[in-house]
C-alpha cells in the first residue's frame, strides 16, 4: 500500500490518523466481543470530544439475547453468560473464583493513561513513543507479554490459569486475533471494556467522525498515492504523487499517517532513523448466512450470542458473532479468523449456510514484546503518526498519536494560538473508575 496525500480514501477512513492541527481521526477501539468492535470508551477524551464538538449523538450499545457470549475450548463451553446478571456472576465465581473481581490492572492502566490529556492540553509533545509511554508509566507493559504479566500478578492457582487462558485469551482473540503472547499494554486495552464497560457508538455510524473532521479542517485534499517525499536544501518538503508529473509543495512540515511497512514511499534528502521491522496480523472477516450446527459445539440446540474461544481451542475461527436475523429466521454471522475459512469447516460449523462475503485485511500489528518503536519525529519537520501502533492499536491510540503529531507541527511552525481539540478535556471529564 502506498501512502496517500493528505488522507486515505473513504474505503480505509476508519484507519485514518490526524494530519492537520485541527484534525484527529480514528481506527477502532476493542470491546467485549465482535458486535462491540465499533464502540468507543467514554473515558477516552479525544474521540469522545471530537464527536461532541461535531454535534454527533453518542448512544450506548443495544442489548439483546444475541449479545450474550460464551467461551468454547474446542470440545465444550467452559463459560456461558446468562441473561440474568446474578447467574452470570455465580458462574464467574464457580469457574474463576474471585479472579475476575480482583483483576484491577486494566483500571490501573486507564488511570495512568488518562494523564496524557492534561499533558497534551498543556501543549506538550513527544518525539518518541518510548518517551511518551515512560511519562505515563506504561512503557514496561509494552516490554512483556500479557501471559507473563498475568502469571506474575495473578499467580498459578487453577482459577487464575483458567481466567488467563480462557477469559482473557478469548477477549484478546476477539479484539486482536492474537493469543496472550501480545504485549501487556495491548492486553490491558483489550480487557478495559470488560471491567469498565462505559461504551458508546455514534448514531448513524462512527465513520461520521473522521468524515466531518476532514470537512472542518478544510484541507486542500488530493486523493492519490504519495510516491516520494523530498526534503529541499532550505528545509521544506516536496511531495510526488502517483497521478501527477510535477511535485507538490513546498511544505514546511509533513505528517506520514500510514504504516511505512505497507507503503512504497521513497525518501530523498532525508536520513531516516532506524525503523524497526513490524509485522501486521492477518485477519479474515467472513460473513455467513445460515444456522449454527449445535452438535459441532456439543449442544442439541444452536448456541446463542457470540462464541469466543480459549487460547488452546484449536478452532479455525477466533470468534463467531451474530450480526442480523432475517425474516426467515436465518442469521447473518460474522466470523474472524487468521486465514480464510475452508468450505469443509463451514459445513461442519453450520447446518446450512451461504457465504455472503470474505474480507481479508491486515487489521493491526502483530504484537511481539519487547516492542521496539520508530520515532514520532523522523526528521526536522517530518513526523510519523503510526509509530506507536504496536503499543496498542485502537481508536483512541490513533487519535492521541494524531494529536501528538499536531502538537509537533504546531511547535515546528510556531503556531502558539492554534485551536486544539482536547483543550482541558481531562479536567472537564467526569470519570468513575
Amino acid at each position: 500500500m502506498s501512502g496517500e496525500f493528505c488522507s486515505r480514501t473513504s474505503k480505509t477512513i476508519d484507519k485514518m490518523q490526524g494530519m492537520l492541527i485541527r484534525m484527529s481521526c480514528c481506527t477502532c477501539l476493542p470491546a467485549m466481543h465482535a458486535r462491540l468492535l465499533a464502540l468507543a470508551h467514554a473515558a477516552l477524551c479525544v474521540c469522545r470530544d471530537a464527536a461532541d464538538k461535531l454535534a454527533l449523538k453518542r448512544v450506548p450499545p443495544e442489548g439483546s439475547s444475541e449479545d450474550l457470549f460464551s467461551i468454547y475450548d474446542g470440545s465444550k463451553f467452559v463459560f456461558r453468560q446468562s441473561e440474568w446478571t446474578t447467574i452470570t456472576l455465580w458462574r464467574m465465581v464457580q469457574r474463576y473464583w474471585l479472579t475476575y473481581f480482583t483483576f484491577q490492572a486494566p483500571k490501573q492502566m486507564l488511570q495512568k493513561f488518562l494523564r496524557l490529556y492534561d499533558i497534551q492540553s498543556q501543549g506538550r509533545s513527544f518525539d518518541t513513543p518510548e518517551a511518551f509511554l515512560k511519562e505515563l508509566g506504561l512503557y514496561d507493559l509494552t516490554q512483556q507479554s500479557m501471559h507473563s504479566y498475568l502469571k506474575k500478578s495473578l499467580g498459578s492457582s487453577t482459577a487464575s490459569r483458567r481466567f488467563a487462558t480462557e477469559f482473557v485469551a478469548a477477549v484478546n482473540k476477539v479484539n486482536y486475533n492474537q493469543d496472550s503472547g501480545l504485549n501487556a499494554f495491548a492486553g490491558m486495552v483489550s480487557m478495559l471494556p470488560t471491567v469498565n464497560p462505559d461504551l458508546f457508538k455514534i448514531d448513524g455510524g462512527n465513520v461520521q467522525v473522521p468524515q466531518l473532521l476532514l470537512e472542518h479542517a478544510h484541507p486542500d485534499l488530493h486523493k492519490t498515492n504519495v510516491t516520494k517525499i523530498v526534503k529541499s536544501s532550505d528545509g521544506t518538503f516536496q511531495i510526488e504523487t502517483q497521478d501527477s508529473s510535477h511535485m507538490h509543495g513546498p511544505f514546511a512540515a509533513v505528517v506520514i499517517a500510514t504504516p511505512l511497512e505497507s507503503s512504497s514511499i521513497e525518501f530523498e534528502g532525508v536520513e531516516l532513523p532506524h525503523i524497526p521491522a513490524r509485522k501486521f496480523q492477518s485477519t479474515v472477516s467472513t460473513f455467513v448466512r445460515g444456522h449454527l450446527n449445535g452438535s459441532y459445539f456439543g449442544l442439541e440446540a444452536r448456541p446463542k450470542g457470540a462464541i469466543m474461544v480459549s487460547e488452546h481451542a484449536g478452532t479455525p475461527f477466533s470468534v463467531i458473532s451474530p450480526a442480523k436475523q432475517f425474516p426467515d429466521k436465518t442469521i447473518l454471522y460474522k466470523l474472524f479468523s487468521t486465514s480464510a475459512m475452508q468450505q469443509q469447516a463451514l459445513s461442519s460449523i453450520f447446518t446450512q449456510h451461504e457465504v455472503i462475503g470474505t474480507f481479508p485485511w491486515y487489521a493491526y500489528p502483530k504484537f511481539q514484546p519487547p516492542e521496539q518503536f520508530a520515532p514520532f519525529k523522523l526528521a526536522d519537520g517530518l513526523f510519523y503518526g503510526n509509530a506507536w501502533e504496536n503499543a496498542a492499536s485502537c481508536m483512541e491510540i490513533s487519535a492521541v498519536s494524531a494529536m501528538n503529531s499536531a502538537l509537533l507541527v504546531q511547535q515546528k511552525l510556531n503556531l502558539t494560538n492554534a485551536p486544539m481539540l482536547i483543550n482541558g478535556a481531562a479536567r472537564n471529564a467526569a470519570i468513575e473508575l
